[in-house]
C-alpha cells in the first residue's frame, strides 16, 4: 500500500508516514477525511490536473472524478476492466487482440475506429487500444475527464480523456512489498522502493501474478482467462534547483494471461446456458501474449510569470494471438490470429502556462505525434469457406500536429469566464498485401489528410467559497479512417471524423463545513457524423463496414455525493442517468436498414456506484476497517441494431474489503470479496463473449521497511 513509511534524504529522522489512510479514502473518488481544529473530521482538498494546471477539483467547471492510488491498491484493481464500476458512465469491454474499448456517458467508440476516450499516461496520449488496456500498478491517481475534451486533449476525445498517473519518486527513503493469494490459486505481489539521492530521486516499482483461468473446457480439463501478467517501471525526479524538475519514467507490462481475449461462445449459444463461464476449445494452443513499454521524459522550468514544460513520450506495443473463434454455429472451426500486431508511437508536446496570480491564468501549447500499426492478420472458417478466408498484413501511418490555448479570466468579484481553441491537422496512409480469398484486391493503399477546429467556452459564478455554479459548451471529434478489409471503388473504404457538441449546467457544492460533498450536472450531446461499425456473416466470410450516422443525441444527469458521518463512518455515492441515447437519424449502408430511434451501443440508462466505509480503533493495536460497496449498471446493447441476443442485462456487483493496519504502520493484513452474490455478466458479446469473474476472494498482508 502507499501509506509509505520513509526516512529524510539526511538520513536522520523518525520513519515518517506518507500519505492518508486507506480507511479515509472516500470508495467513489480521492476524497481524503482530514481534522479540521475543532476536531470534526472533514473531506480533504482533491488536488487534479485536469486543465493542465493543478486545481482543487471542487473549483474546475466540468465534471471530473478522480480515484487515488490508495483506493486501487485497496481493491486491488489491476485491470481497467474493473475501474469501469468505480465510475458512473463509463463502460469498458475487452475486444481481444484489438485491446481495450470505451464507453462514457453513451458516448462509444468502435472496434476498427479510434477511442472515444482519449487515455493518458502522465500527460501522454496513448494512441492504441492495446496501451490502453495494460496493468495498473502503483499510481497515484487516476483522472477521468466526462465530455469532450478536443482542447487541451486534441483528439479522439469525443466522450473524454482518462489520466493515469503514476508515483513519483520523493525525497524519502521507503520501500514496501505486499503478498497475497485469492480464488483460482492465483499469487499477486507488488511493491517499490525509493531511493533519494542529493537533488534527485528514483523509484522501482514491481507487480507479478500468477494463477488457474476462470473459465472451462468442456472437452478437456484446461482452463482459460488466468491472472498471469508482470510488469516493472523505474522512475527518475531530479529537482536542479528552485525552478527546474525533470521526470523519467519507463516501464515494460507483459501480460500473458489472456485475460483479455474472447474465450466463450455468444450467450444464445452456450454449451449450457445456465453457465456463462464454459466453453468448448478444440484449438491445442490458444495464446494471448501482450507487450507493452512506455518512456516519458517530460520537464518543467519556471520564469516567474510563466512555466514552461516539456512533455516527450514513446510507447510501443506487440500482441500476439491465435484463438478459437467458434462462437456461433456457422464459425464452428474458426480459427483467427495476428502474428504480431505492433503499434510504435512518439508524441511531443509544449506548453506555456501562466499561473493564476493576476485577473488571468492560461495555457497555450503545441503538439506533434507520429505512429506506425502493423498487423499480420489471419482467419480460417471452415463453414465459409474451404480456403483461408485472410492472410494478410497490413500497415498504417498516422500524423498529428496541433496549436492550443486556454485562458481563464475574472470578470468580476464571483465571475470567471474560460475560452479555448484547438488547431489540429493529421494525415493517415494505409497499405495492406493479402493472398486470402477476402484479400480482394490483394494489393489495397489509401491516404487521406484532414483538419479541425475544437473549442470550449466556461461560464461560472463562485457563489460562495463552498458553492460553484457553471456552463459550458466544449466540442470534440474522433479521427476519420480506413477500414482495409472493406474495399471501395478507389481503395480502402474510408469514414469520416466524428464531431460532437456537448452542453453542460452543473454546480459543486460543499455543505454541513465541508463534511458533504453534492456534486451535479446535467448535460446534452448532439452528435454530427457518428461513427458507427457493423459486422455481417455472409458467405464470403466476415465483412466490417464503419458509417457516419446523420446524427444522434444524448441527454442525462450525472450526480455524485459523499458524507463525513463521523470520523469513522464515510457514505459515498454516484450515478448517471441516460434517458435519451439514440439515434436520430442514421440509415445503415451496408444493409440499407434504418436504425433511426435505437439506442446507442453500450450506454446503460442507469449507472450507479455506492460504498459505506466503517473505521474502528483498536486502542494500541491498530485499526480495523471495512468497506461494503455496490456497482449497478442496467441493460445495454452491444450492436446498433440492438441485437436481444447481443445484449448485456442489468446487473450489479456487491464488494466488501477488509483491512487491519497495525499501529507501528509497518506492517498490514487484508481480505476481500468480489461479487459476493455471484452475478453472471459479460465484458464483451458479439460472435464471441468474455464473461465477467465469479464471486472471488483474496488475502494478503504487506509490510513496510
Amino acid at each position: 500500500m502507499s501509506r509509505e513509511r520513509g526516512r529524510a534524504s539526511t538520513g536522520i529522522g523518525p520513519w515518517l508516514a506518507g500519505l492518508c489512510a486507506v480507511g479515509a479514502m472516500d470508495p467513489v473518488t480521492a476524497q481524503a477525511q482530514v481534522a479540521d481544529p475543532a476536531g470534526t473530521a472533514t473531506l480533504a482538498e482533491v488536488v487534479v490536473t485536469a486543465r493542465r494546471i493543478e486545481e482543487n477539483l471542487q473549483a474546475v467547471p466540468m465534471s471530473v472524478q478522480a480515484i487515488s492510488g490508495e483506493l486501487l491498491e485497496a481493491t486491488g484493481t489491476t485491470r481497467l476492466l474493473d475501474l469501469q464500476f468505480a465510475v458512473p458512465g463509463l463502460v469498458i469491454n475487452t475486444t481481444g487482440m484489438f485491446g481495450a474499448g470505451f464507453s462514457l456517458r453513451g458516448v462509444a467508440d468502435q472496434r476498427v475506429a479510434g477511442l472515444a476516450v482519449a487515455p493518458h499516461l502522465n500527460g501522454i496520449y496513448l494512441g492504441d487500444a492495446s496501451l490502453a488496456i495494460a496493468r495498473m500498478f502503483d499510481l497515484e491517481r487516476i483522472e477521468v475527464l466526462k465530455g469532450p475534451q478536443g482542447t487541451l486533449y486534441g483528439r479522439n476525445s469525443t466522450a473524454g480523456s482518462m489520466n493515469l498517473i503514476t508515483r513519483a519518486p520523493r525525497d524519502l527513503y521507503s520501500a514496501d512489498v505486499e503478498a497475497s493469494y485469492g480464488s483460482f490459486d492465483t499469487m499477486r505481489t507488488q511493491g517499490h522502493v525509493n531511493v533519494p539521492a542529493g537533488g534527485a530521486a528514483i523509484r522501482v516499482a514491481f507487480i507479478a501474478s500468477e494463477g488457474d483461468g476462470y473459465i472451462r473446457n468442456t472437452v478437456d480439463r484446461r482452463t482459460f482467462a488466468e491472472e498471469d501478467f508482470w510488469g516493472l517501471r523505474a522512475s527518475l525526479r531530479i529537482d536542479a534547483g528552485d525552478d527546474l524538475r525533470i521526470d523519467v519514467m519507463a516501464q515494460h507490462i507483459r501480460d500473458d494471461g489472456a485475460s483479455g481475449d474472447l474465450w466463450t461462445p455468444r450467450p444464445d449459444f452456450l454449451a449450457d446456458p445456465d453457465d456463462i463461464r464454459l466453453t468448448t476449445v478444440t484449438l491445442d494452443n490458444p495464446y494471448l501474449i501482450s507487450d507493452t513499454d512506455n518512456f516519458n521524459v517530460n520537464f518543467q522550468y519556471d520564469f516567474g510569470a510563466a512555466s514552461l514544460r516539456s512533455l516527450t513520450g514513446y510507447a510501443r506495443s506487440d500482441v500476439r494471438n491465435l484463438d478459437d473463434c467458434a462462437g456461433m454455429p456457422v464459425l464452428i472451426g474458426c480459427v483467427r490470429g495476428a502474428s504480431p500486431s505492433e503499434y510504435d508511437q512518439w508524441s511531443q508536446e509544449f506548453q506555456l502556462v501562466f499561473p493564476g496570480r493576476g485577473p488571468w491564468q492560461g495555457i497555450v501549447g503545441a503538439y506533434f505525434a507520429d505512429s506506425d500499426d502493423f498487423l499480420h492478420f489471419h482467419q480460417f472458417i471452415p463453414r465459409l469457406n474451404a480456403q483461408t478466408l485472410n492472410d494478410h498484413e497490413s500497415s498504417s501511418e498516422d500524423t498529428a500536429a496541433a496549436v492550443f490555448g486556454q485562458a481563464t479570466v475574472r470578470l468580476a468579484e464571483n465571475w470567471s469566464l474560460t475560452g479555448g481553441l484547438r488547431l489540429s491537422w493529421e494525415e493517415q496512409r494505409v497499405h495492406r498485401i493479402g493472398t486470402g480469398v477476402n484479400d480482394v484486391p490483394p494489393v489495397l493503399s489509401g491516404e487521406d489528410d484532414s483538419d479541425d477546429v475544437s473549442w470550449r467556452l466556461d461560464l461560472q459564478r463562485a457563489v460562495s467559497d463552498d458553492v460553484l455554479l457553471y456552463g459550458s459548451v466544449a466540442t470534440g471529434y474522433k479521427s476519420g479512417g480506413f477500414v482495409t478489409s472493406t474495399p471501395g471503388q478507389d481503395g480502402p473504404d474510408r469514414y469520416e471524423p466524428e464531431n460532437l457538441t456537448a452542453y453542460e449546467l452543473g454546480g459543486k457544492t460543499q455543505w454541513l463545513g465541508r463534511r458533504l460533498t453534492l456534486n451535479a450536472a446535467a448535460f446534452y450531446y448532439d452528435f454530427t457524423d457518428m461513427q458507427v461499425s457493423t459486422t455481417v456473416i455472409g458467405s464470403g466470410g466476415v465483412t466490417v463496414d464503419v458509417d457516419n450516422a446523420a446524427s444522434a443525441e444524448l441527454y442525462g444527469l450525472d450526480v455524485e455525493f459523499h458524507f463525513q458521518a463521523s470520523e469513522r463512518f464515510l457514505v459515498s455515492a454516484a450515478a448517471v442517468w441516460l434517458p435519451q441515447r439514440e439515434f436520430v437519424d442514421f440509415d445503415e449502408n451496408s444493409t440499407g436498414e434504418s436504425l433511426t430511434g435505437n439506442e446507442l451501443v453500450r450506454a446503460p440508462e442507469w449507472t450507479a456506484t455506492g460504498a459505506f466505509h466503517y473505521e474502528l480503533p483498536l486502542h494500541d493495536l491498530g485499526a480495523l476497517s471495512a468497506r461494503l460497496e455496490y456497482n449497478y449498471r442496467s441493460g445495454y446493447f452491444y450492436t446498433p441494431d440492438n441485437d436481444p441476443d447481443i445484449s448485456q442485462d442489468g446487473f450489479g456487483l456487491l464488494n466488501l474489503f477488509l483491512r487491519f493496519e497495525a499501529a507501528s504502520e509497518s506492517w498490514y493484513l487484508f481480505a476481500s470479496g468480489r461479487n459476493l452474490a455471484g452475478e453472471d455478466y459479460f465484458n464483451q458479446i458479439f460472435f464471441q463473449s468474455s464473461p465477467g469473474y465469479p464471486a472471488t476472494y483474496e488475502v494478503g498482508a504487506g509490510y513496510r521497511f
